[in-house]
């Protein structure tokens, strides 16, 4: 059975460090949203538009935005929220020339925090796209509470029940912590697509595609089980990297693969997506720039809260699993693990929060166990969202370190609070109901 966590609010170890409420009164939460907007003129049309519409990695003034369709030529439709009052629709873009099935589409000039309705129609009459939302991040020098949802490990329970509540939300965003897709044996991109397409009409997703942007890292599976560069086949990382940016719209990133990266919402957090698969290798579990990279971005970072997103977890897992598998995860590499957290730790950081998948089950844990260098730093575990449960999970007793484990499909919600100093974490179910409920102090 799964284990169903007690509703808990837990203070974290270091919240005297990490100085807890400023003071400053109560944080203010987001402007209202009206309903969803109903386009005038094209109907929907699913036969042409049958794997929904995909929003990522927005801004204070942009977002890219991306459709899968069989149309050949078609215009995006915007509409910005006033207020609760309804929708104003802006200039369509229009004459986007569809190219092998799909059309990606940067867009900037947009509003700060604000919320946005679109949708994509066909030119030549065919109907239109369903309607999908994204809310542009908050602009630096300003603060609210963020909400922002979570999840990992794809692989089968379609049609994925928890992403439905998750849907109903209208979250800030959503972080797809890796094997959103098993696409384990393809070499091409026809190979991946076809896996990126069975994941983009499952319903589930689809739903919360549809309702918020997205911000994505990858795993193994996403390319192949356990790979890493100088395994693949000639072209392949080529064709699993192109096909994962073209499912999932994203910025590129600085340097590297392009996939570590940051967004920021304002002053309440930043979240710096790691690539812990795509520069694996020599004994290096990420790139040297990787690093310096993460490491000076969590010093420069004036965010509350710096959110890193670790497809795979960095936790000492001892206690659980002793060293099986070691090798797949941040314990496998103990000089850059020791790196990243010294790092963390010498240099006085406040705020870091890790957020992981991979594993198949649920965690709120710290980092490291009593005595050790991240003793007081918080990881919480998100999914799995459809992929088999981890039965290493249901035998473990439970200690101080891992508070909370569940092997049940679930989407985590974390709610932020920058001016009290806390993050409110909640595992929800396939069923809705809630499996936990943490109250940190990063």
């Amino acid at each position: 059975m799964p284990r169903l966590g007690a509703l808990l609010t837990v203070a974290a170890c270091d919240a005297e460090k990490s100085g807890g409420d400023t003071g400053a009164g109560p944080c203010p939460r987001r402007d209202p949203e009206p309903p969803r907007w109903v386009p005038e003129g094209a109907e929907e049309d699913d036969t042409r538009f049958r794997h929904g519409v995909q929003a990522g990695d927005a801004t204070p003034a942009g977002v890219v935005l991306s459709v899968w369709t069989t149309a050949t030529r078609v215009r995006l439709r915007l509409a910005r929220a006033r207020g609760d009052q309804g929708w104003e629709e802006l200039s369509a873009v229009a004459g986007l020339t569809v190219v092998d099935g799909a059309v990606a589409l940067p867009l900037d000039g947009l509003d700060p925090d604000t919320a946005y309705n679109f949708c994509f129609e066909d030119e030549d009459g065919g109907g239109r796209s369903r309607v999908g939302r994204f809310r542009t991040a908050v602009a630096p020098g300003s603060d609210r509470v963020v909400v922002f949802g979570a999840t990992s490990c794809l692989g089968g329970n379609e049609p994925f029940p928890s992403l439905f509540f998750a849907a109903g939300e209208s979250l800030d965003f959503f972080c797809l912590l890796g094997d959103t897709v098993y696409a384990d044996g393809s070499r091409t991109v026809d190979d991946y697509r076809s896996f990126y397409g069975r994941v983009l009409r499952t319903d589930g997703f689809a739903a919360v595609a549809a309702s918020t942007s997205v911000i994505a890292t990858w795993d193994d599976h996403e390319v192949d089980n356990n790979w890493e560069r100088a395994s693949l086949a000639v072209g392949q990382f080529d064709a699993a990297i192109e096909s994962f940016r073209r499912a999932l719209p994203q910025g590129v990133g600085p340097g590297g693969t392009g996939i570590w990266r940051s967004v920021r919402w304002g002053d309440t957090l930043e979240v710096f997506v790691l690539d812990c698969r795509g520069e694996r290798g020599g004994g290096l579990y990420v790139s040297v720039e990787q690093m310096e990279w993460l490491k000076a971005g969590l010093r420069a970072s004036a965010a509350r809260f710096k959110i890193i997103l670790n497809s795979v977890p960095i936790t000492d897992l001892s206690a659980i699993f002793g060293v099986a598998l070691a090798e797949d995860r941040w314990q496998g590499y103990p000089a850059q693990r020791d790196e990243i957290l010294g790092a963390i730790e010498d240099d006085g950081i406040t705020g870091v929060l890790w957020v992981a998948g991979d594993v198949h089950y649920a965690q709120v844990g710290l980092i490291d166990p009593a005595g050790g260098r991240a003793a007081a730093r918080w990881e919480v575990f998100c999914g799995p969202g459809g992929s088999f449960p981890n039965p290493g999970a249901d035998l473990f007793i439970g200690d101080a370190q891992y508070p909370f484990l569940s092997t049940a499909w679930n989407w985590c919600r974390f709610t932020c609070d920058p001016r009290a100093g806390t993050v409110r974490v909640e595992h929800i179910g396939d069923d809705g109901l809630p499996l936990s409920d943490y109250t940190l102090t990063p």
